[in-house]
């Protein structure tokens, strides 16, 4: 336990006689049982609150001796004296025992300095793992995605999983999808091989997408925000409801990109990439300080590629650059600004009639490389910009606040002939043109305010938040036919008209304000949040069509985790989601919020010292206010339906040594419709889910004189049959696909050699009319500095 006394307590303290005799009892520190510590960086006296707490002692300080001082934290197994040793270095003050558990603390006189053992403390601007910042390897130890305070994962009762910078570049990951492929309750690409957007289904359900925290937004109806992982530290996922901390979104969970940023130990890269399809790209992340105190570092990432995809007269074409700043004036203020741009010029994927890729046509099956749409017709251009900030100061030793936002605006403009039915002759399509013209513009920004306080043995970190979002799209958007296209001897070039548009616009406002309690008193974690929001969303086209919904809604969470000192650490928690709906019924009365509600138990294993982590989850999650088909007036859709996902995941990262790193994921997911109009729809297994997902990555890295200086890493996915119509329980077959890496590095010379599936495996997605990807190969060449 932590208490402040006033100066002249203090002083009468260290000057009275028997401060020699807790000089000469601090040897006894040193017999003290050792204990594992993941306590993360930040104020002085927090850190030290924490470690007193955990120790079991009173920590009795002059409050001017520690404001304005920051700790490094302490990550490893420590003695009450080397405990302390490690959270006061280089702050020039020292812990002195008074007797019965008390300590208090000194500045360390400068004719008493001695010598102690070496403790490599980094400082605060080095590679001092944070929730947002680099990691070694393939285990994170902290994250924000849960609590949106840097909080050990160990300590966090949610299931979270956090994909690192050096997983992503093993696994040489070409979009946020391919990270998240071993992943535990995460189901990717679940509409093929796409570019236009990502398809991640999260327990069963639709993944809210955030940046830096920050909701993304797209306007129109087939356009996504993108994020280039070349800009990426870290990809991060919470599983479940979020809405506490992050206001509307499914109840599946959410997917958090966080951007790469300045740090002062900076490794410059610049790279070439060669591979299949014509695959051609050059990268290059450059960064370091800008002056001479380093009070003002920068770091700029950059990307051009020019490829083709595995359908032909097709193009994944993309530029990308982001530039970034931080600038720390002192110890407590911190401010980073974050820009980026990115320009695709893309060729939509080909889209066929439903099932037509089943294998069961008798003409034979189509080809995967085969285009259902026009060359010289289908486009899918589109600009993304954005424009943000990171804002941190420390008001007092207690006391910080953090405002964080950005403004972004995209663009698009998309033409696609697609399949649409089969001919009788099952040799001919006919073939629709959709066209699509978006624009849209968002402003997001949360504001936190967090303290750290005690109350008797409960140690309080309380976070106060209030956030906006505010986002306005148009759309262009338009439907018609296009001539129809013999697939087996595909003839191209013929004129395609296009449809009359007609124009939309929507606008949505939100306004959350949440608070968030995470008490900790021994070897018990609770933590408590409730959030109210207001929003307010407009639909309304050029005619008459005038849709408005105006919604508030009270969410909950509660977590309750139980840390042994043997690593296992059991949780549960409670937590619920909302999410506002612009359908309208019969009546043309807007639906109610989708709420979602979810109860999660799991064990969470991190042995001492070690950066190895398994994660053990079951979870029972409902959808409520599900729209479902009007009996009563054909072609409306009323609001009496439930959907409840329940399964269990296990997902285990280690590094089983310096030399080898091992994921093993599976997952059991039980989805159901529970409730529902049309009786025949009940407790089928809804879209795009699969009972059973499973992976496996190892990689090793040599560490012989013959093999110095070369990695292998190979890895299997597998997903069971997934649901693609419950209405004609029609599934898409199972399909297993093996990855495989080889590098060899030698300063400042990396050479690395990556291939997805493998073998070429074929299969198909959504209601069997898109293909999945076929195998990637891709060769990078890099050299660090």
């Amino acid at each position: 336990m932590l208490s402040f006394l006033p100066r002249s307590s203090i002083a009468h303290r260290l000057h009275a006689p028997i401060l020699a005799l807790g000089v000469s009892c601090s040897s006894m520190l040193f017999a003290a049982e050792g204990q594992y510590y993941s306590i993360a960086p930040g104020p002085l006296s927090q850190v030290l609150s924490g470690f007193a707490s955990r120790e079991g002692i009173n920590l009795a300080i002059d409050p001017a001796l520690v404001q304005g001082r920051k700790s490094a934290g302490l990550e490893g197994d420590f003695h009450l004296q080397n405990g302390f040793i490690r959270l006061l270095a280089g702050t020039g003050l020292r812990a002195i025992s008074q007797g019965d558990g008390v300590y208090t603390l000194e500045v360390i006189p400068q004719d008493s300095l001695i010598e102690l053992e070496p403790t490599q403390v980094q400082g605060l601007n080095t590679n001092e793992e944070t929730s947002t910042g680099p990691v070694q390897g393939y285990v994170a130890k902290f994250t924000a995605v849960g609590t949106k305070t840097d909080t050990p994962i160990i300590e966090t009762p949610r299931s979270v999983s956090v994909i690192t910078r050096d997983r992503m570049d093993d696994q040489a990951v070409q979009t946020t999808e391919q990270a998240l492929r071993y992943t535990s309750g995460v189901l990717t690409e679940v509409t093929g091989h796409d570019l236009r957007y990502q398809s991640i289904m999260v327990r069963g359900f639709d993944a809210a997408n955030y940046r830096d925290g920050l909701r993304t937004f797209a306007a129109g109806s087939y356009s996504d925000w993108v994020a280039e992982p070349q800009g990426l530290e870290r990809v991060e996922v919470l599983k479940g409801p979020a809405s506490v901390l992050y206001g509307q979104a499914a109840p599946g969970g959410l997917v958090d990109q966080i951007s790469k940023r300045p740090t002062l130990n900076h490794t410059n890269q610049v790279a070439v990439t060669v591979g299949n399809y014509d695959r051609y790209q050059t990268t290059f992340d450059l960064g370091g300080a800008l002056t001479d105190n380093d009070t003002v570092l920068f770091r700029i990432n950059g990307l051009a590629r020019d490829s083709n995809t595995q359908v032909n007269y097709s193009k994944d074409d993309r530029t990308f650059i982001a530039p970034s700043i931080k600038w720390q004036p002192s110890s407590e203020t911190s401010l980073i600004v974050l820009a980026d741009i990115t320009r695709d010029r893309i060729t939509p994927k080909s889209w066929w009639p439903d099932y037509a890729l089943d294998g069961k046509n008798p003409n034979g099956k189509i080809s995967r490389e085969r285009l259902s749409g026009e060359p010289r017709f289908d486009a899918y251009d589109r600009d993304m910009t954005s424009a943000g900030y990171l804002f941190e100061h420390q008001l007092s030793d207690d006391l910080i606040f953090r405002q964080n936002a950005r403004y972004s605006k995209d663009k698009l403009s998309y033409q696609h002939v697609y399949g649409d039915t089969w001919q009788p002759d099952m040799q001919t399509i006919n073939r629709g043109v959709l066209v699509s013209r978006t624009k849209g513009t968002s402003m997001t920004i949360d504001n936190q305010l967090q303290t750290t306080l005690s109350t008797g043995e409960i140690e309080h970190k309380i976070l106060f938040g209030l956030d906006s979002q505010t986002f306005k799209g148009r759309e262009d958007l338009g439907f018609g036919s296009a001539p129809s296209l013999d697939v087996f001897t595909p003839v191209y070039g013929t004129t395609v008209d296009f449809p009359d548009l007609s124009r939309s616009h929507s606008k949505l406002q939100q306004v959350g304000l949440y608070t968030q309690d995470q008490m900790r008193a021994g070897p018990w974690i609770t933590n408590m949040g409730i959030r109210h929001d207001n929003s307010k969303i407009r639909n309304w086209d050029d005619t008459t069509s005038d849709i408005k919904q105006r919604d508030e809604k009270t969410t909950y969470s509660v977590g309750l985790m139980y840390v042994t000192e043997s690593g296992f650490s059991p949780y549960g928690s409670y937590t619920t989601s909302f999410n506002p709906s612009i359908d309208t019924g019969f009546d043309g009365v807007p639906f109610k919020p989708e709420t979602g509600k979810q109860v999660e138990l799991g064990i969470k294993y991190q042995p001492k010292n070690s950066k190895n982590l398994i994660t053990l989850s079951m979870f029972d999650l409902r959808k409520q206010n599900v729209t479902t088909s009007d009996p009563d007036h054909p072609g409306f859709s009323v609001q009496t339906g439930e959907v409840r996902s329940r399964g269990i995941e296990i997902e285990s990262i280690a590094e089983l040594s310096r030399q080898t790193n091992l994921i093993v994921n599976y997952t059991y997911l039980d989805a159901e419709i529970t409730q529902s109009n049309n009786t025949s729809e009940i407790s089928k297994q809804p879209r795009q889910t699969a009972k059973n997902t499973a992976s496996a990555w190892l990689d090793y890295r040599f560490s012989e004189n013959l093999l110095h200086g070369w990695s292998i890493g190979g890895g299997v996915r597998y997903v069971d049959k997934v649901m693609a119509d419950y209405t004609s329980d029609r599934f898409n077959p199972a399909y297993t696909v093996f990855d495989m890496a080889i590098r060899y590095k030698v300063n400042p010379i990396s050479l690395s050699l990556n291939t997805a599936n493998v073998f070429d495996k074929t299969y198909v997605a959504n209601r069997s009319q898109f293909y999945g990807q076929g195998r990637t190969v891709q060769a990078v060449l890099a050299y660090n500095w």
